[in-house]
């Protein structure tokens, strides 16, 4: 445990913590939303600081990131706890509940990180951006390293926390669950247009991102709102930002059935009308994994699963990769 960054001090000994949207205004002896900080004495700490909750080497790819360093492999780790409470948590077990999780030091992090032999870390499962305190100190070294960092998200973050991370972060995962305001407040219990904020902030600063949204039958897969979802992406984030459209299954308190291919593959098309990289993940979905040019529609990178092909066709040019057929650049880090 250690004192928390981003809060200040209120009377009766309460304080008010400054990471996220929610701005918690806790008490002495008690946590905010997110369960991980705690008003200790009147003072802000991090309870969940350097206790990783899990650990694994994953594909890139199950981030999921299509166009940062595709076919690699990655160290996965990540907290306690989360800013939101989805009724469709994957990983409730472990991000809506305390787990009983030993600390670890920086340094063994860091060791443990580099002898995974991979690119580098993620911070993922539940929400990384409340181990805050864990990733700037951990981040730091994992680039003196040589090494990547990548988080994946639910954006919910204050502009001046997510400036620090963006200073160690090379890329990230943003879940975008919904353009309805309404979704957010009923399912996940936060607002959205901070995480809207949060993916602008992202793409002008330079750091790499990818967006996922889940399609859950009768709750986002309207596609009027698959249209304003792909409108936000090209307009604010550019049309060359991946976007994956995953498919939902029952989980945690939500028993909608799982989506249906078609639903999938309708959203895949009206986003595809606006956006040059759509992706539909969690399901077997031929063809519609793959990076093809956008213009002359060669295939570049094959996928299906976590197996993952670079064509011929995909040719490294002086900055970024270009579509050896055509000549056309493609955002992809390599």
């Amino acid at each position: 445990m250690r004192e928390a960054s981003y809060y200040t001090k209120l009377d009766g000994s309460r304080v008010e913590c400054l990471l996220c949207p929610h701005r918690c205004r806790i008490p002495p002896g008690r946590s905010g939303i997110c369960l991980t900080r705690n008003n200790v004495g009147g003072r802000l700490q991090s309870s969940n600081y350097c206790r990783p909750v899990a650990t694994a080497i994953d594909p890139i790819e199950k981030k999921p990131l299509f166009h940062f360093y595709p076919g690699s492999s990655i160290f996965s780790t990540g907290p306690n706890g989360c800013t939101f409470k989805c009724a469709f948590c994957q990983n409730f077990e472990i991000a809506q509940t305390l787990m009983a999780v030993d600390e670890i030091s920086p340094d063994r992090l860091v060791g443990m990180i580099a002898e995974s032999r991979t690119l580098g870390v993620a911070y993922t499962y539940s929400e990384p951006t409340i181990w805050f305190e864990t990733i700037m100190e951990v981040g730091v070294r994992i680039r003196e390293l040589g090494l990547k960092n990548v988080m994946v998200t639910n954006g919910y973050i204050e502009p001046a926390p997510l400036a620090d991370l963006l200073t160690v972060v090379d890329a990230m995962n943003i879940d975008i669950k919904s353009m309805n305001p309404s979704f957010y407040r009923r399912i996940c219990k936060g607002e959205l247009d901070p995480v809207l904020s949060a993916c602008i902030r992202v793409k002008k600063a330079g750091c790499h991102l990818e967006i996922t949204h889940l399609l859950i039958p009768h709750e986002n897969d309207d596609p009027a709102e698959t249209e304003k979802l792909a409108d936000f992406i090209a307009a604010e984030l550019g049309p060359d930002t991946p976007l994956h459209i995953s498919r939902y299954f029952p989980r945690h308190t939500m028993d909608h059935e799982p989506t249906p291919e078609a639903l999938l593959n309708r959203a895949w098309e009206i986003a595809r009308a606006k956006l040059r990289y759509v992706y539909v993940g969690n399901i077997i979905a031929e063809g519609k994994e793959d990076t093809r040019c956008p213009e002359c529609d060669a295939p570049l990178i094959k996928r299906s699963g976590y197996a993952v092909h670079l064509t011929e066709n995909l040719s490294v040019g002086k900055n970024l990769p270009e579509c050896g057929n055509c000549g056309t650049t493609i955002p992809i880090v390599l």
